[in-house]
Parts: structure tokens; sequence; C-alpha cells
């Protein structure tokens, strides 16, 4: 029987969630093999096609392999959700200054009002060019992007700079000094179709959702946007120190609620 929490849920894509928690955990380890799909099916009480999706599912996503003749087992090396990241996807996420990756222009829109729940309390610029954009590493997609920029300084970047390298980055190199203070809200939601499309992974699985605004010393919104990271292809690299983590939390859990 179903509960609140699976109501709605397809059987296959309950399994897979099971059997991905389990090879994540190391409950099932690398390389272990995998019940066939009749013994998979009878142990959890569903029918063959259903569990037949659900090693497909776990295929697509790289976490097991099927061997003709032999049978179906973890791959060698799982993907862990950002553990298992390497280095130049790191990188990617969390340096501004990324090259090794490719930025996919979706759609450009001139000199818009910025909306309101990115703006907060904080004081508006004049007009926001907004930048839709996906960005690639190594062929696949890691992250969506909704990104407002003052348009004065958007102005001042290079024509088809946005391709090559990331808003912020550009804000520092063509207004150095203009950004100051950093704000981001983390959370995580299933992918619906728009985002399992553009992202190119399985419906309903995590996506990270993050929300920046970035002000100036005078309290205006420079840049603000929504990011939608791929739960199996993010990390976050952070180092606070204790003290500043201990006496100014606002540092990290920031007070939204203040005005400028």
């Amino acid at each position: 029987m179903k509960t609140a929490v699976d109501a709605g849920v397809a059987q296959y894509a309950q399994l897979a969630s099971v059997l991905r928690h389990q090879i994540a955990q190391g409950e099932i380890p690398a390389g272990s093999r995998l019940p066939t799909v009749a013994e998979l099916a009878e142990a959890h009480g569903v029918a063959r096609i259903t569990a037949r999706q659900a090693y497909g599912v776990l295929a697509r996503e790289g976490l097991v392999h099927s061997a003709r003749g032999r049978g179906t087992f973890v791959a060698d090396a799982p993907t862990q959700r950002g553990a298992g990241l390497d280095a130049h996807l790191r990188a990617a996420i969390n340096d501004p200054a990324a090259a090794e990756l490719r930025i996919d222009l979706i759609e450009q829109q001139r000199r818009q009002p910025l909306p309101a729940d990115l703006l907060g309390p904080f004081k508006p610029c004049a007009s926001y060019d907004m930048v839709k954009k996906r960005h690639i590493h190594q062929g696949e997609p890691f992250c969506l992007i909704e990104m407002h920029v003052d348009s004065s300084v958007r102005a001042l970047f290079p024509r088809g700079a946005e391709k090559r390298h990331k808003i912020a980055w550009l804000i520092n190199q063509h207004a150095p000094g203009r950004l100051h203070e950093v704000q981001q809200t983390l959370s995580v939601a299933p992918a619906d179709l728009p985002l399992s499309r553009a992202l190119d992974c399985p419906f309903g699985t995590p996506v990270l959702q993050m929300t920046r605004r970035v002000l100036d010393r005078q309290g205006q919104v420079v840049l603000a946007g929504r990011f939608w990271y791929r739960g199996d292809r993010f990390v976050m690299d952070q180092s606070i120190p204790f003290d500043v983590w201990l006496h100014h939390p606002g540092m990290v859990i920031p007070d939204y609620h203040r005005g400028p």
C-alpha cells in the first residue's frame, strides 16, 4: 500500500530510489552482483517489468551495468552525490573563474525589472538584463541558471562574453569593487519535467535549487539569480573560520528581513 510519501510516484522509480540509496550508503558494495529481474521483483512484490525499469533507470545514471549471461552489477566506481565529483567539475561549480565548462545561452531579455522575490528588502538598480543559460561539463549539463544583472554593468561586457565566462567573474573584471556581499539560499526538490529535460536527468530525481543575490556597498542588488543543479552533479566547497561562524552567524544564515 502506498503512503502519503510515495503516493503518485511510479513503482519503478520507488524501487530505483531504494536501490540507489543502498548503493550510495555502501549497503550494496561496488562490483556486487545484483539479483536477477525475477528475484528483485519477487523480493519487492512488484512485476518483472517494474524491476526491469528500475534497473534501466540506474543503468542510465551509471550506477549499474549488465553483462550478457552474467547478470547486473553495481558499477566499480558508482556516482556518490558530491563526494565523487572530479576536481574539474568541482571547479566548474565553485570557481567564478572556471574555464573548463561550456555555457549555452538559452534566452536573453534586456532592461527588465528585477522579480520581487529576488529583490527582497533591498534597493533595485534602474533595470536588469536577464540571461538564461545552461552550464555543461564534459558534454553533460549540471546547472540551469536564470540570472539578472544590472543593465548598466552588463553594458560593459565585451560582446558575447557571457558565452565564455561566468557573469560574476565578468562583473568583477569590468566593474571591480562593485560586488560586496553574497546572499544565497539552498533547498532540494524533485525535478519537474522542464528541469529533467534541461538537465538531462530522470523525472523526480533530486535537484538542488539555489537563490542568490549579490549586493554592492550601498545595498543595491547588482546581480541576482536562480540556479538548479542536478543532485548527482553538485557539491559546494566552503571554508569558514570557526570564530567567524560562531560570532557572525549572519555570514552563514543571513537576515533577509533587514533593510539596506
